[in-house]
């Protein structure tokens, strides 16, 4: 889709489409304000930021958005290398959702300031776009709003695509007659795409963006050092948790309804061949908590929320419920095998490299669209294996268990793997600051 007035009646209809959802938008924000968001979030949500930023000190000036924790988290290599690159800039994070806020505050040091990202209705973007003024706009995976794109381009920022992917649904949807005309409008912002793989790189160019604007820079999730907690954290972290020498923990993470159930079902099978095994289950969403704790009982076992874990001894019939934030991605080393969720049921995934990281043998049901490349690659380097349903993971979970020599290969295989892929935040402040023409 080119031309000037195609763009603007893209523009207009949807903005159209845009005020017949605001009331999904302001009740959403309702809902997170009496759940417990600080209310002046309303001040985020409509694009009022402070506006002393606009006379904040610091060049070039960056706008990074990121919608959750996954994001954050693998947007922190980015900032570190556009500080590294830009010591002088002024930055902006925004997320979404209260957890992806959280996790900014205290794994992204560098940024000058957080907030939430403006609903997409004008004329909020446009407000908020007057307040931060910034040179470029990175917009990280899937992250494409339309109004927020339409004004950074009217005050002349660059807007680059970091992390770009490319799912399955979004693919479908843009072969369509209607998405064609949506999908163009949207990429059409687009300065540059940082592709994650060559996959989504071969999409985003079916999709019609031109091969110049297009490059693979690696997956910045991947970019992340081997992370290795000292054995005095791991032991701390084991005591408190009341396991012992000989225990094998099983952590299941990012688990969603209809899940649960399987990996307790899957628990008690493989606790009668291994007692020393132990199971803590963390749901994605803290809400589900009392629900989860309610599934655990059900299933004839006893919750323990991991908040009171004060080292009293984990009994075989007591399985760990995490209620705190931020925890998940460092428990991970404590485990022997992890899974994670959202992939035995149609939710496309979560963050399958997080155990990995630890060197941590990962295992994913088949649904696992949002992440597919990192699934391939994990696949073919042995590092990660995809389990169709309760029986397969049964069996795959005792394999792994049952082998101590084999779990320590893969935990060699995914050192191996990560040095190979790290860099990939660099190349993206490189082709940033290329756009810049710094």
């Amino acid at each position: 889709m080119s031309g000037c007035s195609c763009r603007r009646n893209m523009w207009f209809v949807y903005n159209k489409a845009m005020w017949l959802l605001s009331p999904a938008f302001f009740t959403y924000g309702l809902k997170r304000i009496l759940d417990g968001t600080r209310i002046s979030a309303l001040y985020d949500w409509t694009g009022r930021y402070p506006r002393e930023w606009a006379k904040s000190e610091g060049k070039p000036r960056i706008w990074v958005h990121a919608v959750s924790v996954g994001e954050v988290i693998a947007a922190s290599s980015v900032v570190a290398a556009i500080k590294r690159k830009f010591p002088n800039s002024w930055l902006l994070l925004t997320t979404v959702t209260e957890t992806g806020m959280r996790t900014a505050k205290q794994r992204i040091r560098d940024a000058e300031e957080f907030a939430f990202l403006p609903f997409d209705i004008t004329p909020f973007p446009k407000w908020a776009m007057e307040r931060v003024k910034p040179d470029v706009l990175i917009l990280t995976e899937t992250e494409l709003w339309g109004n927020l794109m339409h004004e950074a381009k009217e005050i002349g920022a660059k807007i680059a695509l970091v992390n770009g992917r490319i799912s399955d649904v979004t693919f479908a949807r843009a072969q369509t007659p209607l998405g064609k005309r949506v999908y163009g409008w949207l990429l059409s912002h687009l300065d540059i795409c940082l592709m994650r793989s060559e996959l989504d790189a071969e999409r985003i160019l079916k999709m019609g963006v031109a091969p110049e604007r297009v490059k693979v820079v690696g997956d910045i999730k991947l970019d992340q050092p081997q992370v290795n907690l000292s054995e005095s954290v791991k032991a701390y972290l084991r005591s408190e948790l009341g396991l012992f020498r000989d225990h094998l923990l099983f952590v299941a993470g990012s688990t969603h309804e209809g899940e649960e159930e399987t990996i307790l079902r899957v628990y008690k099978r493989l606790n009668g061949f291994i007692p020393e095994l132990r199971l803590l289950l963390a749901p994605r969403h803290l809400e589900r908590v009392e629900s989860v704790m309610a599934t655990v009982r059900s299933s004839g076992l006893t919750p323990v929320r991991r908040s009171t874990c004060a080292g009293k001894p984990l009994r075989q019939n007591e399985v760990i419920v995490l209620d705190t934030i931020g925890e998940l991605a460092k428990l991970y080393a404590l485990a022997a095998i992890a899974f994670v969720g959202g992939s035995l049921i149609q939710r496309g995934g979560h963050n399958i490299m997080e155990p990995v990281l630890h060197g941590v043998p990962v295992l994913f049901g088949p649904h696992i669209d949002n992440f597919r490349p990192h699934a391939e690659l994990l696949l073919r380097e042995k590092v990660g294996f995809k389990v169709r349903d309760e029986n397969e993971l049964a069996e795959t979970a005792y394999k792994l268990l049952t082998s101590e020599p084999l779990r320590r290969t893969i935990a060699w295989q995914a050192e191996q793997l990560l040095t190979q892929h790290r860099g990939a935040s660099e190349r993206v402040v490189n082709a940033v600051s290329e756009l810049l023409g710094c």
